[in-house]
């Protein structure tokens, strides 16, 4: 477990708001076009989570950390190689952590990052949103350089335990556009300055060290001081 500390916490060092949008971000039309989302400071933060997120974890969970991510962002995906396998095993298994993911494409720099997001949204159908979550990550060089990222997506919903006629007929419609949108929304009126974002009991956590992440999750549990290891 030493080791792991050590790979996490170097990871962590580098990856935590590693990928930002320019200036001018825009949502891609398509979401516009659908998106009827209200205004997302309207709502509660964790009401919004339960609604809009994918989540793991127990419900009643005393911490509920939320992550921001973009599926094409280099910095997210080390981020879920490390620092979310940690947060799992760690706390969600113990019942301490709720662990929830807000999709947060960028797409000015990431064109294939809103299709990402659906795609792992269709995945959640058939109750594999984790398991295609690691998918597009692993393969995240493969997809992010290609022309057409669909055609890859759909081939790696078969390795991530899928059936894949559903999968595509959700892939290749205009589903979950809405859901992505609102959660774009969400971060924005959260000052959600880039991915990975993580938030902490709703408040955004200034994550520099794997021991930054312990101390926040252990005060927040009232479980005073130590590591989770």
């Amino acid at each position: 477990m030493r080791s792991l500390h050590c790979t996490v916490l170097l990871a962590l060092l580098v990856v935590v708001g590693a990928c930002t949008p320019r200036p001018a971000e825009r949502q891609p039309e398509q979401a516009q076009q659908t998106a009827t989302a209200p205004v997302a400071g309207e709502v509660e933060p964790a009401e919004l989570a339960r609604v809009q997120g994918i989540s793991v974890g127990r419900d009643d969970a005393p911490v509920v950390i939320y992550e921001f991510a973009d599926f094409q962002c280099p910095a997210c995906a080390q981020f879920a190689s490390f620092g979310t396998p940690y947060i799992k095993e760690q706390y969600v298994e113990a019942g301490t952590v709720r662990y929830v993911h807000y999709d947060f494409p960028l797409v000015s720099i990431h064109p294939h990052a809103f299709l990402g997001a659906r795609a792992a949204r269709c995945a959640n159908e058939q109750g594999r949103f984790w398991e295609y979550h690691d998918t597009l990550y692993e393969e995240q060089r493969a997809w992010a350089d290609a022309d057409d990222a669909l055609p890859l997506f759909v081939r790696y919903a078969e390795g991530a335990g899928l059936e894949r006629e559903p999968f595509e007929t959700c892939l290749r419609s205009d589903r979950y556009a809405v859901e992505v949108t609102r959660n774009m929304q969400l971060g924005q009126s959260l000052g959600v300055p880039g991915t990975p974002t993580i938030f902490v009991n709703g408040k955004r956590a200034n994550i520099r060290s794997l021991e930054d992440l312990d101390r926040i999750i252990r005060e927040e549990a009232g479980m005073g001081a130590g590591t989770g290891m």
